[in-house]
C-alpha cells in the first residue's frame, strides 16, 4: 500500500489547506484513541454495546419479516434494483459534484467520496421500521447493497477518484463481509422465532422497539461527547452532512414514484438511500492511510452520521405526528358520519311514529 503522502500529493486540482475546524476534530479523534483514558474506555464500552443493541434490534426486525413476502420480494426484484441505481449510481455522482463545486481541501473530497461509495447501514432497517416502510424490503436492499459493494465500491472510487489520485484505495472485502453476516444472521433467527414460537416474538419486537429508540440517543450523545469538535468543522463540511441525506431521501422517494411504486415502497427506498454504512467509511479510511492522515479525512465520515441519523429521526418523527393527524382526522370523521346516521335514524323513527 502506497504511503499517504503520495495520495496527498496527487490532489493537484484541490487546495492543501486544511481548514482550521477540522484540525479540531483531528485533536478530538486522536484523543479519543489514544489520549484521554476516559474517552478510550467510554469508546470501547459503546462499540461492545452498540454490537449487541444492534444484534437484538436486527432479531426484532426479523420477526416482522415472513419467509413467503421476502420470497416475493425476491422474485419482484423492481424496488432493489431502483434502489441500488439511485445508491451506486447517483449518490456517488452526486458526491462527485459537490466535491468540485464546493471545491473540498484534498482530505475533506477524499471523505466524501469514499462515504458515497458505502452501501446503507442497519439504521435504515431501523428508521424503516419507525416510519411503517416496509421492512421486508429494507432487509432486501441492505443485503444486495451490502453485497453489491463488494464489487461497485472500488469501481467507483476508482472513476470518481481519478480526477484527484492516480493510485487505488484500499477495499475492507473481508470488513464488508462481515457487515452483511451481522446483517443476515440476526434477522434470520428472529425470522425462525416468528415461525416457531410467534408469541416470543411479540417480546422481542417490543424490546426491539425500544432498544432502538435507546440506540439512536446513545450514538447521538456518545458522538457529541467523544468529538465536540466536529460541530467547528468547515461550514462546507456542515452543510453538506445536511444536505446529503436529505438529498438521498428526496431522490430516493422520487426516483421510486416515477416507477409507479407504493407509498410505502418509495418512503423505504427514500430512507436506505439516505442512510450511508459509516462504520465500513471509516474503516476503509483507516485501512488505506496512515493515522495522521486518516483522522482529517475521516472528518466528513463522523459529521455525517451525526446529522445523517438526527435528519432521519426528525423524518420519522414528522411521519408519525403526520399519520396520528391523518388517523385522528378520519376518526373523527367516521364519528361524525355514525353519529348523523343515529340521528337520522332517530329522525325516521319519530316520523314514523307520528304517521302511525
Amino acid at each position: 500500500m502506497e504511503t499517504t503522502g503520495s495520495w496527498v500529493n496527487m490532489f493537484d486540482n484541490m487546495t492543501s489547506t486544511q481548514n482550521s475546524g477540522s484540525y479540531n476534530v483531528t485533536a478530538d479523534l486522536m484523543a479519543a484513541e489514544d489520549g484521554d483514558p476516559t474517552k478510550r474506555f467510554i469508546k470501547k464500552t459503546s462499540d461492545i454495546l452498540m454490537i449487541v443493541i444492534l444484534a437484538v434490534i436486527l432479531m426484532s426486525l426479523g420477526c416482522t419479516i415472513e419467509p413467503t413476502k421476502l420470497l416475493q420480494q425476491i422474485k419482484k426484484p423492481v424496488p432493489v434494483i431502483i434502489g441500488m441505481v439511485l445508491q451506486f449510481i447517483v449518490y456517488p455522482l452526486t458526491a462527485f459534484g459537490f466535491a468540485h463545486a464546493f471545491q473540498l481541501n484534498k482530505y475533506d473530497a477524499l471523505g466524501l467520496l469514499i462515504l458515497a461509495t458505502c452501501p446503507g447501514g442497519s439504521l435504515s432497517n431501523l428508521i424503516t421500521f419507525y416510519s411503517s416502510g416496509d421492512v421486508c424490503l429494507s432487509v432486501c436492499m441492505t443485503t444486495f447493497a451490502t453485497t453489491v459493494a463488494i464489487g461497485m465500491m472500488p469501481l467507483n472510487l476508482w472513476v470518481y477518484s481519478r480526477s484527484f489520485i492516480t493510485s487505488t484505495l484500499t477495499v475492507p472485502y473481508v470488513i464488508i463481509v462481515i457487515s452483511l453476516v451481522t446483517i443476515l444472521v440476526p434477522v434470520a433467527i428472529g425470522m425462525v422465532i416468528l415461525k416457531k414460537l410467534p408469541k416470543l416474538a411479540t417480546y422481542i419486537l417490543k424490546a426491539g422497539g425500544v432498544l432502538g429508540m435507546l440506540f439512536i440517543v446513545i450514538i447521538l450523545a456518545i458522538n457529541m461527547y467523544l468529538y465536540p469538535g466536529l460541530f467547528s468543522s468547515d461550514w462546507k463540511m456542515i452543510l453538506l452532512a445536511i444536505v446529503l441525506p436529505c438529498f438521498g431521501l428526496s431522490v430516493g422517494y422520487a426516483g421510486s414514484r416515477i416507477a409507479c411504486l407504493s407509498h410505502k415502497q418509495c418512503r423505504t427506498i427514500g430512507i436506505e438511500v439516505s442512510s450511508q454504512n459509516v462504520a465500513l467509511s471509516t474503516t476503509l479510511i483507516y485501512l488505506s492511510f496512515e493515522t495522521d492522515d486518516a483522522t482529517k479525512i475521516v472528518v466528513f465520515s463522523l459529521i455525517f452520521g451525526v446529522f445523517s441519523v438526527t435528519s432521519l429521526t426528525i423524518f420519522t418523527l414528522l411521519y408519525r405526528i403526520y399519520i396520528n393527524c391523518v388517523t385522528r382526522k378520519k376518526k373523527s370523521l367516521n364519528e361524525n358520519e355514525s353519529k348523523e346516521k343515529k340521528e337520522n335514524i332517530y329522525q325516521i323513527s319519530i316520523t314514523i311514529a307520528s304517521q302511525d
